[in-house]
């Protein structure tokens, strides 16, 4: 037997490489923790602002408006579905996005959930549906800047660091929020959730 594997072999037997192991672990998890709740400070919760515009193929998007009018008009927000929506903030130029991007086509592939995104500061609609073709993927597209709101999408909702995805149960409470990496069985538990 080598020594180096005799040596392996008898540190993974001490009690000081598991503590110290144990250790690590526990500080990454903090860092990575405190990260997330930065990324996320600014992000929406409570009821979801209302979306309407048109996607970069010109279809009308209308989530979360209002139905009610006079005092119940900020109680009651009504979606095109009873199904949860996932809202997406991303950009072309968006390295971290080209991770979660395939996820949120999964998810908007699988028919169970309205998904919706807003591309951030990503060119012209020609461009944006040129990338997407490229990429393959397949979910509504709203381009941010062509909204003639005043203050941005991206601003309204809080997401100022991409992505941003927000996962809105089917009573426009928004349930889950997430900025930067996420993983697909994270993500899919998230909108899982939301159904209940």
């Amino acid at each position: 037997m080598p020594s180096w594997l005799f040596n392996l072999k008898y540190t993974l037997k001490t009690k000081r490489f598991w503590l110290t192991s144990l250790r690590d672990i526990i500080v990454i998890a903090v860092v990575l923790f405190a990260i997330a709740s930065y990324l996320q400070r600014d992000m929406q919760t409570g009821v979801a602002t209302p979306i309407n515009a048109h996607s970069i193929t010109q279809k009308p998007i209308s989530l979360f408006t209002s139905t009610a009018t006079g005092a119940q008009q900020h109680a009651k927000w009504q979606t095109n579905s009873h199904k949860p929506t996932l809202v997406y903030f991303w950009g072309t130029w968006c390295p971290v996005c080209s991770v979660t991007s395939p996820m949120v086509d999964s998810a908007n592939l699988k028919q169970d959930y309205q998904v919706v995104s807003i591309a951030v500061a990503s060119g012209t609609d020609a461009d944006i549906n040129t990338f997407m073709q490229q990429h393959h993927y397949h979910f509504d597209v709203i381009n941010q800047q062509n909204q003639p709101q005043t203050i941005s999408l991206s601003q309204q909702w809080g997401a100022m660091a991409l992505p941003a995805i927000y996962i809105v149960d089917a009573e426009n409470n928004i349930r889950f929020v997430t900025s930067g990496v996420t993983s697909s069985w994270g993500m899919s538990l998230r909108l899982w959730l939301a159904t209940w």
